[in-house]
């Protein structure tokens, strides 16, 4: 069976048995994020996420995502805690970079604080995990976020996503700065 039909024929599966799905977007300084995302298999303590993203910056940079990670929802809704992997794929100037980062993102949001929270994401690809032209990859972010209905979150903080290439003198900031976002789950 070729890879191509493996990849479609579990695409396929995880939309069967998706449950919840969103959209994120967010925009930064100089870029435009969107990822799509969707839960593939539910558990009473957590749930196995599977996302698709895209950024595009002022310098007609482009990155590609695809990701899944394991989500945990304390009781209480206080702790909100994902971990998991992302594939990456950019072209800068005639640089490929394809990357496997590992990392995750924790909100806390207690009940006390009425709907806000502080939030923040990391993910990392050391130069074991980059391949072509990539050396290493390092993505985060720091955010405060408030929830404004049970199915939309908007989110106000500082991100930066930075790739090192091979034969550069330094890393690249794909994008690096404010931004403001918001997710909705349907």
């Amino acid at each position: 069976m070729s890879k191509q039909l493996a990849l479609s024929l579990f695409l396929v599966t995880v939309g069967f048995n998706a449950q919840a799905q969103g959209v994120h977007a967010t925009l930064g300084e100089d870029s435009l994020r969107f990822t799509y995302f969707t839960e593939a298999w539910g558990q009473e303590i957590g749930s196995l996420d599977i996302e698709a993203g895209i950024l595009a910056n002022n310098t007609n940079t482009t990155l590609l995502h695809l990701g899944g990670r394991v989500k945990h929802q304390n009781v209480s809704a206080t702790i909100n805690l994902s971990v998991g992997a992302r594939s990456y794929y950019t072209s800068i100037n005639g640089k490929t970079g394809i990357l496997v980062a590992l990392g995750g993102d924790l909100l806390l949001s207690p009940t006390s604080w009425s709907g806000m929270g502080i939030g923040m994401h990391y993910y990392t690809a050391p130069s074991v995990t980059a391949f072509a032209d990539a050396e290493g990859f390092t993505e985060y972010s720091l955010s405060l976020n408030y929830q404004l209905t049970p199915q939309a979150n908007l989110a106000f903080g500082f991100q930066l996503v930075n790739i090192d290439l091979k034969n550069e003198l330094s890393d690249r900031d794909i994008e690096k700065g404010s931004f403001l976002s918001i997710k909705v789950e349907f």
